[in-house]
């Protein structure tokens, strides 16, 4: 029994190492860059040839909406749906709206400006730099293939495990 325990910590404390030092460095940017979510995976080519689908983006939340321009790359919540992340261009700005600063935006790659207007409540912070590709891991690990894959990578430890007796 105890070898089995002593086998099993062996297996998995890197894994843990792995994710307190992912922790570390998640809680540093949120720390340093003022944002509870600091990093965000390009979904879509709207922003292309910026931003590439995969690409992880590093947001500021330091910038404050009214400090706005035209041309910042900016992150969003959807304003009719608030679950919905988007990152386009800021493609106008309409200080005197009805609801206070009015932001119209654009992705660089579409045709046409958003149809909806982005307010203060809606802004997440602005694009300070991305990462190339790093994001197509979380797209590929999405659910459901990311609970397949917890379940067969526990599934060989306890396998190996059974082996080993």
């Amino acid at each position: 029994m105890q070898v089995i325990i002593k086998n099993l910590v062996k297996d998995i404390l890197p894994l843990i190492l792995f994710i307190l030092v992912i922790g570390g460095i998640w809680i540093g940017a949120t720390t340093i860059i003022q944002n509870d979510t600091p990093f965000f995976v390009v979904s879509s080519g709207s922003m292309k040839p910026v931003l590439q689908v995969g690409d992880i983006i590093i947001v500021n939340g330091r910038n404050h909406y009214d400090e706005l321009e035209v041309g910042d790359v900016i992150v969003f919540t959807l304003p009719t749906d608030s679950k919905r992340v988007i990152v386009h261009r800021v493609n106008s700005i309409d200080e005197e709206g009805e609801k206070g600063i009015e932001i119209k935006t654009k992705g660089d790659n579409n045709p046409k400006v958003d149809g909806w207007t982005i307010l203060e409540k809606d802004y997440i912070g602005t694009v300070i730099t991305s990462v190339p590709s790093i994001g197509k891991i979380t797209i590929w690990l999405s659910p459901p293939v990311n609970y397949y894959i917890i379940f067969f990578v526990v599934l060989i430890l306890l396998t190996n495990e059974v082996k080993k007796k």
